[in-house]
């Protein structure tokens, strides 16, 4: 993943809450997993509790990745909020199978779904 642009499309959930749609692409991985956090810390800092990843053009996800989204997910959580994935490549999914981290995180298969079944706070 080359330096991230932070791209931010706002939308609401289904209850009327913010919701940042941020786009990543290419590999989510040690090299650059401080970058990716810093970013996500970033949107969280400009008021988004609630952020739906798209990871269409994300081909990678390490160890280091899977932290950054653990981190970004506990951080949005604290606030009463949610991160959830959607466009999930299948070696991701993979991934996120093995781990069972695909029932920690809202898997959508694409953006507009995500957004019409964002889950609301708990």
């Amino acid at each position: 993943m080359t330096s991230q642009k932070l791209q931010i499309r706002d939308a609401r959930t289904p209850t009327g809450e913010k919701l940042a749609i941020i786009p990543l692409q290419g590999r989510l991985a040690s090299q650059n997993a401080s970058e990716v956090r810093q970013l996500l810390h970033q949107v969280i800092s400009y008021g988004y509790a609630n952020i739906l990843l798209d990871l269409a053009a994300v081909n990678f996800i390490d160890s280091s990745g899977i932290g950054v989204l653990i981190s970004a997910l506990k951080k949005c959580r604290t606030l009463g909020g949610n991160l959830c994935l959607c466009n999930i490549s299948e070696a991701v999914v993979d991934l996120l199978e093995i781990t069972s981290l695909n029932q920690a995180f809202g898997c959508f298969d694409d953006v507009q779904t995500g957004v019409d079944k964002f889950p609301k706070k708990s």
